[in-house]
């Protein structure tokens, strides 16, 4: 289920689908984080999904974001080295030439950290662990977007586009009913009633003088 919801002028874009198969990846000491993921995810013709990852990179290039926040940006790269505990996800998508992957992680190293988009090279040390999620029923492609010189996620459109929602009235609460005048006599006796009782059963424990 695809469609978009209007706001001004841009677009809102999402998609609705449901979870497909699970992978839980190891990748070791030395190996390339991101081309190894980029590969297995390939292999496995996983089309749309999530991954989580987790562990050690001995080196690594990021983007901390750009350089002045102006469209379109200049990258701010980020070389790190060193052995950095790291932590992220990314998300797949079709794009061009194969499955898009875009990974956001943060880095730490005695008391210094970074968090950004991990591009190019990502060294793993000791060891990284990558659980991907495949989602199904979406359709979403990667494109490059010329505005900001990025490939952002495109969704299909639906036919029927959903409209904004007017504003919420004021809500008021419905009216109650007149309740009849024998009902209320009644309730009125009952009440009665058992206040009487209450006050009998009260006087019959009281002890005797």
């Amino acid at each position: 289920m695809n469609t978009q919801i209007q706001k001004k002028s841009a677009y809102m874009q999402y998609s609705e689908g449901r979870l497909g198969r699970v992978f839980v990846v190891r990748i070791d000491d030395g190996e390339d984080f991101l081309a190894v993921t980029h590969e297995f995810i390939r292999n496995k013709s996983v089309q749309t999904g999530a991954i989580l990852f987790l562990g050690a990179l001995r080196q690594g290039r990021m983007v901390t974001g750009p350089e002045e926040a102006v469209l379109p940006p200049e990258p701010h790269h980020v070389m790190f080295e060193g052995g950095w505990e790291m932590v992220g996800i990314g998300t797949i998508c079709p794009g061009d030439d194969g499955p898009f992957i875009h990974y956001h992680a943060s880095v730490g190293r005695a008391g210094h950290a970074l968090t950004g988009c991990l591009r190019e090279k990502a060294v793993t040390y000791i060891v990284a662990e990558a659980v991907i999620l495949e989602f199904t029923g979406l359709d979403i492609h990667r494109v490059f977007d010329e505005k900001t010189r990025v490939s952002l996620p495109v969704h299909k459109k639906d036919e029927a586009t959903v409209k904004a929602s007017p504003p919420h009235e004021k809500e008021t609460a419905p009216a109650e009913k007149p309740v009849p005048k024998e009902e209320e006599t009644a309730k009125e006796e009952e009440g009665t009633s058992g206040g009487l009782a209450e006050i009998i059963r009260d006087l019959t424990r009281r002890p005797r003088a």
